[in-house]
């Protein structure tokens, strides 16, 4: 095909907005194609766009382009994205315009959303671009908006396996949250429980409520690039069944939590880089705790289920004609309370609040829209971070060595090394071997600064490293009341 022809037809399909190329902020190229009723965002140099963009050229056109003219109409739409740049990032399933209002990308074969604004939640066509699809989403029933709120409890303890009512209504409050978007940080949940407990199912259908896709659950990846590719494609990620994770892929998860990009020369390039957005909403189960660093652990939201009893059993064509059945039900509760949370305007009192503090905010205005006082709702994320406490010292010899010998007395001064030899011998007396005591003293000083939140806040435990001598000392006090967090 003659390139004049073809640069005439991409400027006529431009003009009419069959085409639409767009650049992110972040500099990312997209290209939005019409046909028919369908309108798709792809990346411009992914193999679906070359698809979609083949189809609507020989619909519109009644030409077929061969592949050969694809790299001219590549270059040419490079020069239009770079025109048009957005002011703003296309989102995975949830866009949130300054908590303004909120849009939950419904169906990606006519565009429609639940838009979410001024205490209301109704179904719309969207004519901006605001979503960017992978190529495993799938496209969300419709929900009930005919539902209360609060039924939602109902429903959680009927297809979830959760212990106690207290974790029922914080698997709620962190359910709702996932439709809030990713101007927050959310913690990463763990859901912890024996073999028989229902974890993988639990994980599907979670999945199948916030972001459904075509795809099944998986592990980690081999190597990190896997890992940062699916961050970055994803808005709810989940990793099934695992039963460790490495010190590098928990720094990357706590990024993920957090928010955090990563960077990777282009190929074939030598000063050009890609920036790949990592910051997604994470869920992992486990038979034991598999969270074990601590800077994870902090970021962490501790479920646990109990082992379905052989009364209770059922197969799996049950399990999900009744979890599709309430399906519904249970999207129109979800944005019910979103609509509802979203438009409380309430100033918010001065609270004690966690470490993930947008979260706790965002929680309590989900709670009192769920009939939850302020109150409660900071109970339980507290008694969270009070698990997610105990559970990192539980993890660390030093911690434990530390509890052990603060426990015959009030305070201690010594040096690194001194201390370093005292807790040796109390490993020893516990019948702990010494070996998972650091061998340094500057070893030792990087364990304690990890565990030294935690120790403040569960034993009253406070230490300080000062310079006496030239030689570094620590000096640690037992108050007897833990921290006022907790009280």
């Amino acid at each position: 095909m003659a390139k004049e022809a073809l640069i005439k037809n991409l400027n006529i399909a431009i003009a009419e907005k069959g085409i639409t190329p767009m650049r992110t902020l972040s500099g990312a190229y997209f290209c939005m194609c019409r046909r028919e009723s369908q309108k798709r965002t792809l990346e411009l140099y992914s193999k679906d766009f070359a698809m979609e963009f083949r189809l609507f050229y020989s619909e519109r056109f009644q030409v077929s382009p061969h592949q050969i003219d694809m790299s001219k109409v590549i270059d040419y739409l490079e020069m239009e994205c770079y025109k048009n740049t957005l002011d703003y990032e296309l989102c995975h399933r949830v866009y949130n315009d300054n908590n303004q209002c909120i849009a939950y990308d419904l169906n990606k074969d006519d565009e429609t959303a639940v838009w979410i604004e001024a205490g209301e939640c109704c179904l719309v066509q969207i004519e901006d671009v605001l979503f960017c699809r992978s190529n495993t989403f799938q496209n969300q029933i419709q929900p009930d908006f005919n539902v209360k709120p609060k039924e939602l409890f109902r429903f959680i303890k009927k297809h979830f396996n959760v212990e106690s009512r207290d974790e029922v209504r914080m698997l709620a409050l962190y359910l709702v949250s996932c439709f809030w978007g990713l101007n927050i940080n959310h913690p990463i949940l763990v859901l912890i429980g024996e073999k028989g407990s229902s974890k993988s199912t639990s994980l599907r259908k979670l999945e199948r409520i916030i972001d459904p896709k075509t795809s099944d659950l998986c592990g980690i990846p081999k190597g990190a690039d896997g890992l940062e590719l699916r961050l970055s494609n994803s808005y709810f990620c989940t990793l099934d069944n695992l039963s460790a994770i490495s010190r590098s892929m928990s720094d990357l998860l706590a990024r993920a939590a957090t928010g955090g990009s990563v960077t990777k020369r282009a190929l074939y390039q030598n000063t050009e880089e890609i920036v790949l957005n990592i910051k997604a909403i994470l869920a992992v189960n486990s038979v034991s705790m598999v969270v074990r660093e601590s800077d994870l652990l902090d970021r962490s939201l501790l479920i646990n289920l109990a082992r379905v009893q052989p009364e209770e059993m059922k197969t799996e064509e049950e399990i999900w004609k009744e979890f599709e059945d309430d399906l519904p039900q249970i999207l129109g509760c979800c944005f019910q309370t979103l609509a509802l949370a979203l438009n409380d305007k309430e100033t918010m009192e001065e609270t004690k609040l966690i470490r993930m503090a947008d979260f706790h905010t965002v929680c309590i205005r989900i709670g009192k829209a769920l009939g939850l006082t302020k109150e409660k709702v900071s109970e339980l994320l507290w008694n969270n971070q009070r698990k997610v406490n105990q559970q990192t010292l539980d993890e660390d010899v030093v911690a434990q060595c530390i509890i052990a010998m603060m426990g015959r007395q009030k305070s201690y001064k010594g040096s690194v090394s001194e201390l370093l030899a005292e807790l040796k011998e109390i490993a020893e007396e516990n019948s702990v071997s010494p070996n998972y005591l650091p061998k340094a003293p500057n070893q030792l000083s990087k364990r304690l600064n990890k565990i030294k939140s935690n120790l403040q806040q569960m034993h009253g435990l406070e230490y300080e490293i000062e310079m006496l001598e030239h030689l570094r000392k620590y000096e640690l006090q037992r108050k007897d009341r833990k921290s006022k967090a907790y009280e």
